[in-house]
């Protein structure tokens, strides 16, 4: 999948906070003060971590591709892991060709050619929320269960990128992409939470794209490194994105004959 560099899509996004979150860690530079602190780096500022927000993303393809009726493989047991393997022998030294989830996110022995950043708020300011344990016998507070748990509170800004290797697929241009896109509208429209607590009324989130970068091996050798940058808010953008999601309906559709 990587022998070749055909192009690179990096978006940059904003993931805003529509509730309080808590992403909880032992970042702080500090000691912390309350008993559940939220993660954050090495300038104190509170982070996303990248592995978070790519978990929470294909989940979310799992569960709508297999609603529409498109065989996909579940976590732990990826595409070529050994027990997918042993589940189907009948693939052992055929040509590579995974699930259209780990066709995004990587799979067993193949790496993911979508690689998420961790995202960081744009201030450090975080409320603390107090929490106490119910014994569900009594249902009343369980003795000594008392805590204080710190969140990142609603309207924070978390800025962050993600980067798409490879985007054709199934000869498809820019499928691959699309399929990320695809995925952070249903996100936005169905799901939108990360975190912990969320049952109890944490971790609203909403995914906003600020712009996408293509660089080609044509742009490398051109020496335009920065590529094509598409904006959101201009007619650019919604016509590439429209293809790229044009490309991976198509992809989809092929998946499910």
């Amino acid at each position: 999948m990587f022998s070749t560099f055909e192009n690179r899509a990096i978006v940059s996004w904003d993931i805003v906070t529509r509730s309080d979150l808590h992403i909880g860690g032992r970042g702080s530079s500090g000691p912390s003060d309350v008993d559940l602190p939220v993660l954050r780096n090495n300038n104190d500022y509170p982070v996303i971590p990248g592995s978070s927000i790519k978990g929470v993303l294909r989940t979310e393809l799992e569960r709508l591709l297999r609603g529409c009726s498109v065989d996909v493989c579940t976590i732990p047991d990826v595409c070529y892991s050994s027990r997918w393997l042993s589940d189907n022998p009948e693939r052992k030294g055929k040509e590579v060709d995974p699930c259209l989830v780990c066709q995004i996110f990587g799979s067993g022995g193949n790496s993911s050619p979508v690689r998420v950043r961790d995202a960081t708020a744009a201030g450090k300011m975080t409320v603390v929320r107090d929490g106490v344990a119910i014994d569900r016998k009594t249902r009343k507070a369980a003795k000594g269960s008392k805590y204080d748990l710190e969140a990142v509170p609603k309207g924070t800004v978390f800025s962050g990128k993600v980067t798409v290797e490879n985007c054709t697929l199934y000869g498809k241009e820019y499928a691959r992409l699309g399929g990320l896109l695809s995925l952070v509208e249903f996100f936005n429209a169905c799901a939108g939470t990360m975190g912990h607590s969320v049952s109890r009324g944490y971790g609203e989130v909403e995914i906003n794209i600020k712009d996408i970068s293509v660089i080609s091996a044509e742009d490398y050798l051109n020496g335009k490194c920065s590529g094509t940058v598409y904006e959101n808010g201009t007619t650019e953008y919604d016509e590439f994105v429209s293809l790229a999601l044009d490309a991976w309906r198509a992809c989809v559709s092929v998946k499910k004959e």
